[in-house]
């Protein structure tokens, strides 16, 4: 006799939620990092293997994006309106634009894991996909194209006539 929880599929886990938390997104439950921002080789719940994921400098542009328009907007807002010295504009915005940089290059190194385990695990059980390599390798040889004609110029004179060249 099986029980309902036997029974019951496996929770859906959302990656992006996951990758926010810095958990796992395979399982959601595993932790993401063994420092600041160095990803774990592998999960230590469902033993995922980080270690073929790169997502290189991604995370950071996106950070400087979000964290550097609100800091530099604000910045020209206040300088405009007010009109402080400009000592007291640094010790301000500084501190809110590091601090928002740190603060969001965690959560945001996960989500940018998160997209590149969604986008893989989507290409490799595509119908389309099929797991092959999207560049060269395996598939019918492409059909020939139909030889192209030169692009007629105004100085080469009149056009020749259709179906003669």
């Amino acid at each position: 006799m099986t029980t309902d929880k036997q029974n019951a599929a496996p929770a859906r886990i959302n990656p992006i939620r996951a990758g926010l938390l810095c958990r796992c997104p395979n399982c959601g439950k595993g932790p993401l990092y063994a420092g600041f921002l160095k990803v774990v080789d592998r999960c230590a719940v469902c033993g995922f293997d980080f270690t073929r994921l790169n997502t290189g400098d991604g995370a950071a542009v996106f950070v400087m994006q979000i964290a550097g328009a609100p800091v530099v907007f604000g910045a020209l807002y206040v300088q405009l309106v007010y009109d402080p010295p400009i000592w007291a504009m640094l010790v301000v915005a500084l501190p809110l634009v590091l601090g928002l940089s740190l603060g969001l290059m965690r959560p945001g190194k996960g989500v940018m894991i998160a997209l590149q385990m969604r986008n893989r695990t989507e290409s490799h059980s595509s119908p389309a996909g099929g797991g092959e390599p999207r560049s060269g390798g395996g598939g019918p040889p492409p059909t020939p194209a139909s030889p192209v004609r030169p692009l007629h110029h105004p100085s080469d004179g009149p056009p020749p006539p259709a179906g003669e060249e």
